[in-house]
């Protein structure tokens, strides 16, 4: 790990996430009111080796549902096969951090003094379904859309010039009309969206992603 990420990560260790730990607090309660599928288990994530390639990425994350808002940063970083999520804010106070190792076991370092009201599957379920790839590679210059089922869920992309436009998924099981819509914005350059807008149709809530900062490693 290069002295940049370390100082990153460790600035982020002594930060605050009480704005972190109030969007997932909100969403656990909207999630409390609807019949969502199952949490995804420790066990059922994908392994970190599905996205080939080192990173990391400083981004902006809001987080919307029905009564309210609330943002925060965060640094996600693939390495050595571990994914890493920590949020940063500039409060001062102690946040946590989230790891996917290689063989799938989830660590979660919790330094706010709050027990987290929302299981951290969750948030390591919404970042791969963003971020990790799900179907067949298409080839460069494609446009239309591909579909599979996996994991028992279906999933569906739509691609132009060989750009992930956007993706959904939908449980293969499910009578309602239920679904994960993830829409992406690339800029020329660069692995990751700049912006994505994830749209929870069993929970009821929206995520939108700005990744402001990005380097492979």
């Amino acid at each position: 790990m290069n002295a940049r990420i370390r100082c990153c990560f460790a600035r982020a260790r002594n930060r605050a996430l009480r704005h972190a730990l109030l969007v997932l607090v909100t969403l656990a309660a909207c999630g409390g009111r609807q019949a969502p599928p199952d949490p995804p288990k420790k066990e059922q994530l994908r392994p970190p080796a599905a996205l080939r390639y080192d990173f990391m990425w400083r981004q902006r994350v809001t987080a919307i549902w029905p009564d309210g808002q609330q943002s925060f940063e965060a640094v996600l970083q693939k390495r050595d096969g571990e994914l890493s999520m920590l949020g940063m804010s500039a409060m001062g106070l102690p946040g946590f951090i989230l790891t996917l190792h290689a063989d799938g076991a989830l660590d979660v370092q919790n330094r706010s003094g709050q027990r987290l009201p929302f299981e951290p599957s969750y948030i390591v379920a919404d970042i791969e379904r963003v971020y990790f790839p799900w179907l067949e590679p298409v080839s460069p210059g494609f446009s239309g859309q591909q579909e599979g089922e996996l994991g028992g869920q279906t999933v569906r992309e739509h691609y132009a010039n060989g750009r992930l436009l956007w993706r959904e998924f939908r449980r293969s099981t499910s009578k309602d009309a239920g679904k994960v819509r993830i829409d992406y914005r690339f800029a020329q350059q660069g692995d990751a969206p700049i912006r994505v807008i994830l749209e929870n149709g069993y929970y009821r809530y929206r995520l939108e992603i700005e990744t402001f900062e990005q380097t492979r490693l």
